[in-house]
């Protein structure tokens, strides 16, 4: 039972570092600081977003994702900053953090290109209230009162070259690691799990009023990788219409909408497409993005 316990820790926390970085590519457009620390700062404009997530409808205990953000540029230093909050949740278990990202930008072409640095720093707190699993044995004292709740030190890097038709993105956000000693004598684990982004895109203009946008995104996790191959069409500086496929798991489609000036709507649905939806009716997430701007300008209506 001791060793079941402990795996089942394991996979708790493994599954909870991966769902805050499992989004669709629209996460990136709407709100790219989440993903790299150092995309603070690039609209040019101070810029707020509120993203949910719920992953695997219909399953229990399946991945709740929300996050706020707000970040803008330091024009005269060439510097940026920005703030993260997030939490996760799946099964009894989640993961909650915030941290503060740093931005040093070299600046070319008058600021049409820009290679930025960033760094994150901030806390992280896991918390498993596992007595409240669902377990065969109700008397099985090892699951009494048992709550894991550990806070640590959190620092995440990242690199983004960006320019008015080009964009390529590297990213560390996350360096941490859990773990728990069953009985504090045997049966240890101690998980790291330290997650890399890859991201990169180009804008095709098609006409006057419609921008083709190829990207392909890269995640890797120790030994294991997951890419999306995104395709986006943007019309009309106000809407755009995109699929994304994402290996060995689902098919995305995502949609996102200038309400004004100030306030953009996202949604994307996962389809999935592994054994695995034969138990979900997909995943929902929602995105607004709120600006400090009066007029349109190239920032407020650029994709990324």
């Amino acid at each position: 039972m001791i060793r079941f316990f402990t795996i089942l820790c394991f996979l708790q926390v493994v599954c909870l570092l991966h769902a805050q970085y499992f989004q669709s590519i629209s996460s990136f457009y709407m709100n790219g600081q989440v993903y790299n620390p150092a995309y603070a700062g690039s609209r040019e404009v101070f810029s707020s977003s509120l993203m949910y997530r719920s992953q695997w409808m219909g399953l229990s205990g399946a991945p709740k994702t929300m996050n706020f953000s707000f970040h803008t540029p330091l024009k005269r230093l060439n510097l940026a900053s920005g703030f993260v909050a997030f939490t996760d949740q799946i099964g009894v278990s989640r993961l909650t953090g915030l941290a503060v990202n740093y931005v040093y930008r070299i600046r070319f072409k008058e600021g049409k290109r820009n290679l930025a640095f960033g760094l994150k720093t901030g806390l992280i707190n896991f918390r498993a209230d596992l007595s409240q699993l669902q377990i065969n044995d109700q008397q099985d004292a090892v699951f009494n009162g048992v709550v894991i709740n550990q806070t640590k030190f959190n620092v995440g890097f990242g690199l983004y070259y960006y320019s008015p038709h080009f964009y390529v993105s590297w990213s560390t956000p996350i360096i941490g690691s859990f773990g728990y000693n069953a009985l504090q004598t045997y049966d240890s684990i101690v998980t790291r799990a330290i997650t890399s982004y890859f991201l990169m895109g180009y804008v095709i203009k098609l006409g006057k009023d419609v921008d083709f946008i190829p990207s392909i995104f890269f995640k890797s996790i120790q030994n294991d990788g997951q890419v999306d191959l995104n395709l986006s069409f943007h019309i009309m500086k106000t809407l755009l219409i995109g699929t994304s496929i994402r290996t060995t798991e689902s098919l995305v489609m995502l949609i996102e909408y200038q309400i004004g000036p100030q306030l953009r709507l996202g949604y994307a649905h996962d389809f999935v497409t592994s054994p695995l939806q034969k138990a979900t009716m997909g995943t929902h997430e929602i995105t607004l993005r709120y600006e400090l701007i009066k007029n349109y300008n190239v920032y407020s209506t650029k994709f990324f």
